[in-house]
């Protein structure tokens, strides 16, 4: 496990140092466009020494299969390195409900949605990823309800469609572990854009209409969606 510090190490501010830094921000926006929140702060990755991700052969039965699931199915969606709130995301995705916020404060309204109904909304408009249909992971069983050799490949193609949404920016894991609708940053140090429900229809802009013309009927028609 490591803290994500590189915001302290900036190297000159050259014509080619701002190219990289933008290159960075597009291929990882989750380690390079600093999220606003407490589950990007700290990172699992493999241990230098040996290329793996390990935990202590006497750590509980129950941290190990953590650790295996973050090895095996987490790190190759994830460039290998993988944010806490991937974690996060990935217990959500579990339990088959995905607590959709329209803000950070505690009192702000959430929506439970099944995770099917979510991940076909989001669907809808996510085009362009530059995977030519396929996303990295696409072949690996993230065995959610299977058993006895019985494999969902529907549900893990949502599991893998909702965890390349993620690492890609389209959504982000709040304090609250809520999930949020996000437009990553577009140039380095510019702030995240939050979609949220209640705005004027066609308000949102950077991408952000078009997910909100596909979520808005999750939240029962009411209004538009706007950025913040």
């Amino acid at each position: 496990m490591s803290t994500n510090r590189r915001h302290q190490r900036r190297g000159p501010n050259s014509q080619a140092s701002a190219h990289r830094e933008q290159r960075q921000l597009k291929t990882d926006p989750l380690y390079y466009g600093d999220p606003p929140y407490g589950g990007y702060r700290e990172w699992l990755r493999p241990n230098p020494a040996t290329g793996l991700f390990e935990v202590l052969d006497s750590a509980p039965e129950d941290t190990q299969r953590w650790a295996a699931r973050v090895r095996d199915l987490l790190m190759p969606l994830y460039r290998g390195r993988v944010p806490f709130a991937a974690t996060y995301l990935d217990d959500r995705i579990q339990s088959g409900v995905i607590p959709l916020a329209e803000g950070d404060e505690p009192a702000m309204r959430v929506r439970p949605l099944a995770v099917a109904d979510f991940a076909a909304a989001v669907t809808a408009q996510a085009t362009g990823d530059g995977h030519g249909g396929r996303h990295p992971g696409e072949d690996i069983c993230p065995q959610l309800n299977c058993h006895d050799g019985d494999h969902h490949a529907d549900e893990h193609r949502i599991w893998v469609h909702l965890h390349h949404l993620h690492a890609r920016g389209a959504l982000l894991v709040d304090d609250q572990d809520r999930i949020r609708m996000t437009v990553p940053p577009q140039r380095p140090g510019e702030a995240w854009t939050f979609v949220t429900p209640g705005g004027a229809p066609g308000g949102c802009r950077d991408g952000a209409g078009a997910v909100g013309g596909a979520m808005r009927g999750l939240w029962g028609g009411e209004g538009g969606w706007a950025v913040r």
